[in-house]
This record gives C-alpha cells, sequence and structure tokens, in this order.
C-alpha cells in the first residue's frame, strides 16, 4: 500500500510548518478512521500544541509527531492513554477514548481518538463568570484534582522531573546566576509524597460544557512527581492570576506555606521558565533581564496570594 503522507519531516521546524495542514493530514486521517472502521467525512483544525489535532465529525484525532520531528513522542503517547484510563477510572470527566494505536506510513504516526466535548475552552468561558460561578467552578476542579493526585498503582512512563530541569535548556533565557540558582534549589528540593499528577491543567485543556461540566483533556504531560507541581499552569493559566479563583483555590491553608510550594512547583515545571516570565511580567513588574534572584518570585508569590 502506497504512502499518503507526503510531507517531508526533517527535525521540529519542518514538522511546524505542517501539524496543523488539514490537506497534509487528510488522506492520513481518512486511512486511520477507515482502519478503526469509523466514518470521516468533515474534517476541521484544533487547538494543537506539539502533535497534530483535528475535528473529525463528532470525534477528535490526535497525531503524535514521528520521532522524525525530532520530539520522542513515544512516552508523551503512553501517558496520555494511561492517565485517561485512570481518570475514567476515577469517574472524571475525560473524553471518551474510542481508539488508540498507531499506523505505518511515510512515518510511524501513534494516535488517539476520542469523542468530540461540546463544549469551550475554560480560558474563553471564566473570564465571563461571576465570583460565584467562578467559586463553583473551582470546587469542582479541586475535587477532581483531589482523585487525580493520588498515589499511582503500577507502572508508569518514567520521567525524572530533576534531571528534566536540570537539563532543560529553556531556562536559559535567564541570567547564569538564575539558571544556577534554579538548579541548586530543585537539587536541594526533597520531592516526598509523589503521586500522579496531569501536568498541564490549563485554560485550552480543561472544557466547560453548556450546562457548566467541567471536562479535563490531554494527558500527555501526566508524571509521577509532588502534588505542587500541578499548581503553576492552573493558577497562572486556567485562572490567569485571577484573586478570586486563587484564593478558593488556596482555600483554609497559610499563605506562605502554599506560596512556599507553589515556588518550588515553578522550579520544578517542565515551563517554569515560562511562568517565572509571566510573574515577573505581571506581578514584580520587571523584564526577565532585570530579575537578580529567584527568591523574588516567592517574595512575588506571597503578595499575589495575600
Amino acid at each position: 500500500m502506497s504512502n499518503v503522507f507526503l510531507e517531508e519531516i526533517k527535525g521540529w521546524e519542518t514538522w511546524g510548518e505542517v501539524f496543523q495542514s488539514i490537506p497534509a493530514f487528510e488522506k492520513l486521517i481518512k486511512r486511520i478512521f477507515e482502519k478503526e472502521k469509523l466514518n470521516c467525512k468533515e474534517i476541521s483544525n484544533l487547538t494543537a500544541g506539539t502533535n497534530a489535532v483535528f475535528k473529525v465529525d463528532n470525534f477528535v484525532v490526535k497525531i503524535f509527531a514521528p520521532i522524525e520531528s525530532g520530539f520522542n513522542t513515544e512516552i508523551d503517547f503512553n501517558s496520555e492513554i494511561l492517565g485517561m484510563k485512570r481518570a475514567m477510572d476515577m469517574g472524571i470527566n475525560i473524553p471518551k477514548v474510542i481508539a488508540a494505536s498507531f499506523i505505518e506510513d511515510k512515518y510511524l504516526f501513534r494516535y488517539i481518538i476520542m469523542d468530540y466535548i461540546e463544549g469551550e475552552d475554560a480560558k474563553d468561558v471564566l473570564k465571563h463568570y461571576s465570583d460565584s460561578e467562578k467559586i463553583e467552578f473551582v470546587r469542582q476542579l479541586k475535587e477532581n484534582i483531589r482523585k487525580m493526585n493520588t498515589t499511582y498503582k503500577g507502572e508508569y512512563p518514567e520521567v525524572d522531573v530533576k534531571e528534566r530541569i536540570l537539563t532543560n535548556a529553556r531556562w536559559n533565557i535567564f541570567s547564569n546566576k538564575i539558571v544556577s540558582q534554579v538548579k541548586e534549589l530543585v537539587i536541594r528540593y526533597d520531592m516526598v509524597n509523589k503521586v500522579y499528577v496531569h501536568g498541564d491543567i490549563t485554560g485550552d485543556n480543561v472544557m466547560i460544557t453548556q450546562k457548566g461540566m467541567l471536562y479535563i483533556i490531554d494527558f500527555a504531560d501526566g508524571r509521577i512527581a509532588p502534588k505542587e507541581y500541578e499548581f503553576p499552569p492552573i493558577l497562572f493559566d486556567l485562572f490567569d492570576f485571577d484573586k478570586c479563583m486563587i484564593n478558593e483555590f488556596i482555600g483554609g491553608e497559610g499563605i506562605e506555606t502554599f506560596a512556599e510550594k507553589c515556588f518550588y512547583g515553578i522550579l520544578m515545571h517542565e515551563f517554569g521558565f515560562y511562568f517565572v516570565k509571566l510573574i515577573c511580567e505581571r506581578v514584580i513588574g520587571k523584564e526577565i533581564a532585570e530579575l537578580s534572584d529567584i527568591l523574588e518570585v516567592k517574595e512575588a508569590l506571597v503578595s499575589l496570594f495575600s
């Protein structure tokens, strides 16, 4: 059988040029749906991150970047499958998985087909909520997180959180002093009570239906880590620094205690560099080049949460 995906993938740049292109993926999607004995009529774009994501009739198909893109997405694929199965078993609202497999074409493509959720991204809904609606949303979210952030029983794709930070070149947007401080603090941090974390609960990865039901999607960044790993995307992306939602999320916990946990959650997070940049701009009021000590971020968190 001849190949139907005809684009050349040689590194991230070439993948980035095509991964949202319907013409590039249309024939591959049709072949995948034929393989899974599913109808495929109308294809449209959805918000994509690293992988190719499309709406196909009443389904969503997520096609993971092949190894030729420069990304090894096998761990992400396995993490997503395990995370979604676990969430479903726990009664957390997620899209139903219809199929998860791979297809060998010009490249080996792993894919997941799931139900399409009729709803909107939380980031587009929350900005129109009243305080009482925000509080109800946060309570619903916290209940889901309470179920999710528990000890994982069984094997899970290994992601060494500390090692990932120590080798994460994206921190290099900061000064050498800041980078050294981050590495030293992460090395010394005692990562006790590790649990399963989703790791990417952002405004794009939480859906809200017309009835106000919350659905969590995109489990590819799931890993075993301290609970505080979960905090930064929630507070600074999903909540977008909103004081009402942050206060409800903190609950009765002491401000300084929570700020300390959040600070280390930022430092150990895969996208911690981005959250520090946001805090510099929106709380401290500095450009990243002006940040002279990483502990300024911790002080800013105490101020933000007070």
